[in-house]
């Protein structure tokens, strides 16, 4: 399966809405409590409006079928920085390479946007992304700003230009 990324529509909305108030997409994510449909269309809409975004989310997609979302947040452009975060959404989806592919796809956007460094955090149980993200070159680094959260991994990757 082809996967490609692009950013969200408004037709987006719902299944995005679905992902985020999804408990079962809490557990390793920042996120606690229920999103409302009109916070979503308004993210979206944030998308397509701004020069300079401090974050961008990009739907991961094969033909018509979603299979997740891949964000840049947290954009420093005066160091050239950003967070990331990726979500397959369903198990049906997971553990098929989809995520690889999606973050070797996100690295180009952030060279469109000027970002050089990449780091996530990681909540050290989530023993899958740990792995996911080793296999993708980021590398643990426990000096980062963002490194002091408890039970947190930082990794980071610097993406070069192809």
């Amino acid at each position: 399966m082809d996967i490609a990324l692009r950013l969200p529509k408004i037709s987006d909305a719902a299944t995005i809405l679905s992902w985020e108030n999804n408990p079962d997409n809490w557990e390793f994510s920042d996120n606690d409590s229920p999103y409302s449909l009109e916070d979503i269309i308004q993210l979206i809409e944030s998308f397509n409006h701004l020069e300079r975004p401090e974050q961008l989310r990009f739907i991961i997609y094969s033909k018509d079928i979603l299979l997740g979302a891949v964000d840049i947040f947290d954009i420093n452009y005066e160091n050239k920085s950003g967070a990331i975060g990726i979500l397959i959404a369903e198990d049906e989806f997971r553990r098929k390479g989809y995520a690889s592919i999606a973050l070797e796809l996100i690295e180009v956007e952030a060279r469109k946007l000027g970002v050089k460094r990449l780091f996530a955090l990681i909540h050290s149980e989530n023993e899958k992304s740990r792995k996911l993200f080793g296999k993708m070159g980021y590398l643990i680094n426990s000096n980062s700003e963002t490194g002091d959260q408890t039970n947190t991994i930082v990794v980071e990757k610097w993406v070069k230009k192809e």
